[in-house]
């Protein structure tokens, strides 16, 4: 904080020096309603961090503790120390996130409108109605997918989209569908519902199955702009802001197809030769982006407050960003999105089942393992396997946004490269080890594991790169090292142009576990557990290893040191590929 002048957002600092501030409560909100975060009194932000003079310690923490029990609602279980700081004593305390399904927690003189709060920067800011709403909505089923679409009919869905969904049902359920009546088997699937003896779709058969679902809902509808900067307003020379900008209107399985299609003409793309087959690769997996698509749609809000927003794709030179309404529903944390962990909570049933039936390309656009809860432990994995980054989530009461980074080991352009070596039947783990030699002069077995490769298959693929003389190998069994065979004037590489990778780990297995630890963390397994998991390593060697890696300078801890949500991040300095 010294460093940067000001406060973090995740550490709030307040002098206290003249009585308990009565603005800290907010602070106690804000990160209860977040990610949680650190409190500390008796600190003056304004003479640089340094401690307060006539701060009573004492005193603060018994105001504090009673702010934590009585001022806020939910009461908040907070462990609250004093500490010495440079010669001087401050008040600690450390704010955990809340269960989903207790948020919000407000100022209880203020209620739950005006007195609910999250983090914004280095300050606190009140919740709008609508983030409160959705808060409130986690600790019920809503069911707004399941409302009567008012001035809607029957006549107002699509024939060919209603004849595959009833033949799949029938197919699949021939006990219950069998020999029942179309619109009675419309009422149970939840496209139809009877209010008072008139039938209309609902929210959820409108949008799967409608002629034309904006009729009803303008602005229920997919955006995809491609941009030519990282920022959007960022223009080319001759002023061009957009390299495209479509707006997809239609049922939920025509805007998918056409939001795809629609990225793919703006994706770059190389071929890969498998077998007899020529395979595309984009700079996105193209499941990766139909997952996110889905993900968005099924989970987003359908609430009244939410229909006059539509679903965002941006596509950067960068990155891809997927931007949906609404926060997470349930007891879905976003510190576990995209991880075994992460639990499955469905905000629209009716519409995640109906997803899971409507026919598009003879299959639903999202599989029931999706609606489970693997859709986007799916996408970390095919990222993974794709030598990609991971995706980030940024989840708020109000919104949820994706983003991939488009920094790949498989890149086009290493694509291009591969397919220029002339070798036909590489495997996608052949793939992948190519391109960590030529991105960093070195792969080995563990580092193949770091990106979900099992070690046996792992084994095999180096030994045949090397067979091929696509690789020479050094450094013993156990921690053997491979290398691009430059001699052998692969592609477009000399020995010039290939990193240097051997002599730091030639006979050194504590090096070896170090550049595991690392691609593991450009993986995406950001905590010692899943690197634990992944790498097979003992937990107290991974812990050592991240030790290593964080005296050297090369990653950081998300957290402080002892902190039970502890998490890892590489420290990225100019030049790194």
């Amino acid at each position: 904080m010294r460093r940067v002048g000001v406060d973090l957002a995740d550490v709030e600092v307040k002098s206290a020096a003249v009585g308990w501030p009565k603005n800290a409560v907010e602070t106690l909100s804000a990160f209860a309603n977040g990610g949680g975060g650190v409190l500390i009194l008796g600190l003056s932000e304004q003479h640089g961090f340094t401690p307060a003079a006539g701060f009573d310690a004492k005193a603060i923490r018994d105001a504090l503790a009673l702010a934590c029990a009585d001022l806020v609602d939910p009461p908040l279980r907070v462990p609250i120390e004093i500490e010495e700081f440079e010669g001087a004593l401050v008040v600690r305390a450390d704010i955990a996130e809340l269960d989903p399904i207790e948020k919000p927690c407000y100022v209880k003189a203020r209620g739950h409108y005006n007195g609910s709060y999250i983090r914004s920067g280095d300050g606190d800011r009140g919740l709008s109605n609508y983030e409160v709403s959705q808060l409130l909505a986690n600790r019920t089923q809503p069911t707004f997918d399941m409302e009567p679409v008012d001035g809607a009919t029957a006549a107002d869905l699509n024939p060919d989209l209603v004849s595959g969904l009833l033949e799949r049902a029938r197919s699949r359920h021939p006990r219950l569908f069998g020999t029942m009546r179309d619109e009675e088997a419309l009422l149970r699937l939840n496209v139809l519902t009877n209010v008072e003896g008139v039938v209309r779709p609902t929210v959820a058969g409108l949008l799967c199955l409608g002629v034309y679902p904006q009729q009803f809902f303008p602005q229920l509808f997919i955006a995809v702009v491609a941009l030519p900067g990282l920022q959007i307003g960022d223009q080319t020379s001759e002023g061009v802001r957009f390299l495209d900008n479509v707006t997809i209107d239609g049922p939920i399985p025509e805007m998918l197809a056409q939001a795809v299609a629609a990225l793919q003409r703006n994706m770059r793309k190389a071929a890969v030769i498998k077998g007899l087959f020529r395979e595309d690769r984009w700079d996105y997996p193209l499941d990766v982006v139909r997952e996110l698509l889905v993900n968005a749609i099924m989970h987003r809000d359908y609430s009244p407050g939410a229909r006059g927003s539509h679903l965002q794709v941006e596509l950067y030179p960068d990155r891809l960003v997927v931007k949906s309404t609404g926060g997470l529903y349930g007891d879905v944390s976003a510190a576990l999105l995209g991880t075994s962990e992460q639990g499955s909570s469905s905000r629209n049933v009716a519409l995640a089942k109906l997803l899971a039936d409507v026919p598009a390309g003879g299959r639903g656009y999202a599989s029931i393992s999706e609606n489970r809860g693997s859709g986007l432990p799916n996408v970390m994995t095919a990222l993974r396997g794709a030598g990609m980054s991971p995706a980030a989530f940024n989840a708020t009461p109000g919104h949820v946004f994706v983003t991939v980074p488009q920094h790949a080991l498989l890149a086009v352009e290493v694509i291009e490269w591969i397919g220029s070596l002339g070798q036909d039947g590489l495997s996608d783990q052949q793939h992948l080890a190519l391109a960590i030699m030529r991105s960093i002069g070195r792969v080995t077995n563990a580092m193949l594991q770091a990106w979900g490769v099992d070690r046996i298959t792992a084994g095999a693929a180096l030994r045949d790169l090397v067979s091929r003389e696509l690789a020479v190998v050094g450094g013993g069994r156990r921690y053997a090292s491979y290398q691009l065979n430059v001699s052998a004037e692969i592609g477009d590489l000399d020995a010039d142009s290939v990193p240097d990778g051997a002599a730091s780990i030639e006979g050194a297995g504590i090096e070896a576990e170090l550049d595991a630890i690392v691609q593991g963390i450009r993986a995406g397994l950001n905590t010692a557990k899943a690197l634990e998991t992944a790498l097979g390593m003992n937990y107290q060697a991974v812990l050592r290893r991240l030790n290593k890696l964080i005296e050297r300078g090369a990653v950081e801890r998300e957290y402080a040191r002892n902190d039970r949500r502890q998490s890892y991040r590489l420290i990225q300095r100019q030049g790194d590929k």
